[in-house]
């Protein structure tokens, strides 16, 4: 079983209110795509691109 090396965490209940808004079949990608975040050591850009302008993601 693959190890965590980053626990993602949800702010306030935005990505609940956003999820809920999305289709079974994108709510599984959605969460193909944390679990690659939570256990990958290096995420590939096609999953998760750097925020140009901001200081964090």
């Amino acid at each position: 079983m693959n190890q965590n090396v980053r626990e993602v965490v949800e702010f306030e209940n935005h990505f609940s209110e956003f999820l809920k808004k999305q289709t079974v079949k994108v709510q599984n990608k959605i969460f193909k795509i944390i679990e690659a975040i939570e256990t990958l050591e290096r995420v590939p850009s096609q999953f998760l691109k750097m925020l140009i302008g901001t200081n964090g993601l």
